[in-house]
């Protein structure tokens, strides 16, 4: 990595790449301070070390743009947006019939298929081609079961889906087959919601509602490995980690109302952080690991916290009544995708100085999001 960004010029050097081909390049994905403050310079060099051409990219010569796409989920229309983050346009619309109610949405890490949870009629995981933004197939839940929080392997392989009704459980969809390849229960009534992936994809952390825990779950075994109990009548709504895997944030909106803070490595409490009054939702994690985004429906604002110090880094205040219930980072780092239920719109924000870049109309009552990932070939 880069040495810090307060350091003079500062650099880092790739070991020579052997490339027998006529069009050959290096990626470099940045993020933070001094983000599109770079530049790259790349040497060609013969069989006997010497320099036959040296190439300096800076600038926007540097820069190549990303077609990624944020997938919003409406969840009184029965719809789901999609935005090119480019062009910051809505190019979409899937349309689903009006009985269903869709939840939570993940995408592969190709970038070709979106899993989106539909705890309506009937209860089914809905597959979504992306190239054609058409569904591609349903995988069918038992009657009630109420599918709600939904993860992806980082391998792509499997989805896992938080079934909050009957019989409560972790459901893992086999996404070769697209069909279930394992139930794991949960106790009657303990209402599993939010889910998300260690990114070694050995674990899975999913917040349970009674009592108040995160349970861990061994995704070689699929079994449940421990449970991390707390506080009673915290209420854990939604998880986050860090791309390290080191650290678990979960938003709680009982009492307290704030983040807890969890080390991975001992599935043990570090520490909470208080946000009275702001109704935690949604959280997630920047992609370089420094930050965590928290969307509080009730103050209308979006916490950002300090991972190095675990305390609030800033606060971004947005109109009364916008209600942010979920945010996203696009994976450079650049900018966050505030869904605002109370005024059925994606806010845009650039992550260097928090100002607003965006405010797109999608459906009645956005629930959630997820972005397509760069493509690393």
């Amino acid at each position: 990595a880069l040495d810090s960004f307060n350091t003079p010029t500062p650099s880092y050097t790739l070991d020579n790449v052997f490339a027998d081909l006529d069009v050959f390049g290096v990626r470099i994905l940045t993020s933070g301070l001094g983000a599109k403050d770079i530049a790259i310079t790349i040497l060609e060099r013969g069989s006997g070390g010497q320099i036959i051409e040296k190439h300096v990219l800076e600038g926007e010569l540097a820069r190549i743009p990303e077609l990624l796409f944020a997938y919003v989920i409406n969840d009184l229309s029965g719809t789901i947006t999609v935005i090119n983050t480019a062009t910051e346009t809505v190019v979409a619309t899937i349309p689903f019939p009006g009985d269903t109610a869709l939840r939570e949405i993940a995408i592969t890490p190709d970038g070709s298929r979106a899993y989106v949870a539909n705890l309506g009629t009937p209860d089914e995981v809905i597959v979504i081609d992306t190239t054609t933004n058409t569904a591609l197939t349903a995988i069918p839940f038992p009657l009630g079961s109420d599918p709600r929080g939904i993860a992806m392997a980082p391998d792509g392989s499997r989805v896992y889906v938080t079934v909050t009704g009957t019989p409560e459980s972790v459901t893992v969809i086999d996404a070769a087959t697209n069909t279930i390849s394992a139930t794991i229960p949960f106790p009657p009534g303990s209402f599993p919601n939010g889910i998300v992936i260690s990114p070694d994809g050995l674990k899975a952390y999913v917040t349970q509602g009674i009592p108040d825990a995160i349970v861990v779950i061994d995704t070689t075994t699929n079994t449940i490995q421990t449970t991390i109990p707390l506080p009673a009548g915290s209420n854990p709504l939604n998880v986050a980690i860090t791309p390290d895997g080191s650290l678990v944030y979960v938003t709680t909106t009982g009492v307290p109302e704030g983040v807890v803070v969890i080390d991975a490595t001992s599935n043990t409490i570090l520490l909470g952080i208080p946000l009275l009054g702001s109704g935690p939702r949604g959280i997630t994690v920047s992609p370089d690991g420094s930050k965590v985004y928290v969307a509080n429906l009730v103050n209308d604002t979006v916490t950002i916290i300090n991972t190095a110090t675990q305390s609030i880094f800033d606060t971004i205040t947005f109109p009364a009544q916008t209600n942010p219930i979920r945010v996203e980072i696009t994976p450079d780092g650049s900018r966050a995708y505030v869904v605002c239920q109370g005024i059925d719109a994606v806010q845009v924000l650039d992550t260097g100085n928090n100002e607003l870049l965006a405010n797109l109309a999608v459906g009645v009552a956005p629930f959630s999001v997820a972005i397509t990932p760069i493509l690393l070939f």
